[in-house]
């Protein structure tokens, strides 16, 4: 079967947005240059210009395509437990763990190069507001979930940003090497932490 100008034009785009992610995953952001990325996917770097044009317009694309997953995980979940500190478990399960993926701190990378980079367009970053206004009807809706649909939204902030925050604690961990801190330390530590919130959590309902 033949394939068509638009799959090809599709394919292209995927291509060079998962070789986007991966190449700031291995080498970073400042190294995933242009003509990296296209070596990467496998395209001239006249592809990549047909797609995207600028390089902050493909990165806008990957933080799109990043986002789009994220909302999709969380969309497809649901928050179980009978008590406080199962919720937060499970809350952990589907939020904490998407925190603790590397694929996470390539979003992170870009947003912060996105911020401080006084080239950005204001379009840009009105692009930025949009996909994370687009996230957070989600995320509040299990955070909802956990600690009930009356809590204060400072509470439902401060879980969340508990959470994210321990989570990338976590990939730190993992990539600065410390003896005697393998994955089953690091498990434990995350019970513990959920533990502690959870006491907290009770706490204040």
């Amino acid at each position: 079967m033949a394939v068509t100008a638009d799959a090809r034009t599709t394919n292209g785009r995927r291509q060079l947005i998962d070789a986007a992610i991966a190449s700031i995953r291995e080498v970073g952001f400042y190294r995933s240059s242009t003509n990296e990325i296209a070596r990467r996917a496998n395209v001239t770097w006249g592809s990549l210009q047909y797609h995207f044009g600028t390089r902050e317009k493909l990165m806008l694309a990957v933080l799109e395509e990043l986002d789009r997953r994220f909302v999709s995980h969380i969309e497809a979940a649901t928050i179980e437990g009978d008590t406080a500190e199962a919720r937060i478990e499970s809350l952990y399960e589907v939020i904490g763990r998407r925190y603790e993926d590397p694929e996470w701190l390539v979003r992170f990378q870009i947003l912060l190069d996105l911020q401080y980079d006084p080239d950005t367009s204001a379009e840009a970053m009105a692009e930025v507001a949009r996909n994370a206004k687009a996230a957070e009807a989600s995320i509040r809706r299990l955070l909802r979930e956990t600690i009930g649909p009356r809590a204060p939204r400072g509470e439902y902030t401060a879980l969340l940003h508990a959470i994210r925050g321990f989570a990338l604690s976590q990939q730190v961990s993992r990539a600065i090497p410390i003896p005697g801190t393998g994955r089953a330390v690091r498990d434990d530590e995350v019970r513990r932490f959920l533990h502690r919130l959870a006491i907290a959590e009770d706490a204040d309902l």
